[in-house]
């Protein structure tokens, strides 16, 4: 199948002084409010997450180094769930052409405590160039336009927004290509067999709806969890296992490493975080941190906290657990 790659035009260069522009006329007109949660990320809704401190001037390479950048980050990349018995697995499918042309699929596959199965897909197609080493002087800042995308949820399959404005960073370490902490492995296998068949024709057909809302892969998840809980009436002891094994098998792969994906830049953050954790026994828990501790995280942080007290948990036959401090690894840079 023949497929249409875009056309650069000359002002495309300067999109990212644009953009960065627009982040901070909306963080002064938002007041530093609550941010909106949200799980896929994408455009300006990346950006409103960061703190303004990690933005700084990007100054544009010249067009042989994007070309020759384009060409080194060129391949067929893999990102999975190196865990088999998980119960989240990830199969992140990239094809970075040496013109950063991207097609690219995504499937995550969900085994849920009440014996059911979710399988959820994100595929897109765009195209990637260089612009600017990042603060970090290790990664590549760069434009990145989803030309189109689709999301299919079980039976259900819908385009999200097209022409979409982003950045991602990018570097190759060793063999390895990473892309906004992600790290992809190079592909081996047989390049028929490197996306799942039909996937990437999607793109093309035109009798699908527009998505209503950008599809959230943790209230997909955890709304299902939810109901699977409801259904559930079985008494079961309330102790930290019940919290380590949820946020560590369902919470963190659905949230918490997605919306790392999702960001452009990353606050300077530690290796891990503290959670003190309290269950109770309705399913709900409470973080036992004080006001004047909430004051001083960052938005990451304020998301995270934010989004684990709306978590869904299985309800237990115990109303006075002690709290438990869960430790949460964050990807490494």
């Amino acid at each position: 199948m023949q497929h249409t790659f875009p056309k650069r035009g000359r002002a495309k260069s300067s999109f990212v002084q644009a953009i960065l522009l627009i982040i901070f006329l909306v963080l002064g007109f938002l007041g530093y409010k609550k941010l909106k949660k949200g799980g896929f990320a994408s455009g300006l809704a990346a950006f409103i997450n960061v703190d303004v401190k990690d933005f700084r001037p990007l100054q544009s390479m010249k067009e042989e180094q994007k070309k020759a950048l384009q060409k080194s980050f060129g391949g067929f990349w893999v990102n999975r769930t190196v865990d088999s018995n998980a119960l989240l697995q990830k199969d992140d499918c990239l094809e970075l052409r040496h013109n950063g042309i991207i097609w690219q699929v995504v499937h995550w596959l969900v085994r849920y405590p009440c014996g059911e199965t979710g399988s959820y897909y994100h595929i897109r197609h765009g195209y990637l160039n260089p612009y600017s080493v990042a603060a970090d002087r290790r990664s590549i800042v760069c434009e990145v336009r989803t030309i189109r995308q689709l999301f299919i949820n079980g039976s259900d399959t819908c385009f999200g927004r097209s022409q979409v404005d982003e950045l991602w960073q990018a570097r190759k370490e060793d063999s390895l290509l990473v892309m906004n902490r992600k790290r992809y492995f190079p592909y081996h296998g047989a390049l028929p067999e490197f996306f799942p068949e039909g996937m990437i024709d999607l793109i093309d057909m035109l009798l699908l709806n527009s998505c209503e809302d950008i599809p959230n892969l943790s209230h997909i998840v955890g709304n299902r969890l939810d109901s699977c809980y409801q259904q559930d009436k079985t008494a079961r002891p309330c102790d930290t296992a019940v919290i380590n094994e949820e946020l560590s098998e369902y919470f963190k792969p659905a949230f918490v490493d997605e919306l790392f994906a999702a960001m452009p830049y990353f606050p300077v953050l530690p290796d891990s975080m503290i959670l003190p954790i309290q269950l109770h026994h309705d399913g709900t828990v409470s973080l036992d941190i004080s006001k004047g501790e909430r004051a001083q995280v960052d938005h990451f942080e304020e998301r995270i906290l934010d989004r684990i007290e709306s978590w869904p948990f299985p309800r237990c036959d115990a109303g006075n657990v002690p709290v438990f401090r869960y430790q949460l690894q964050m990807p490494p840079p």
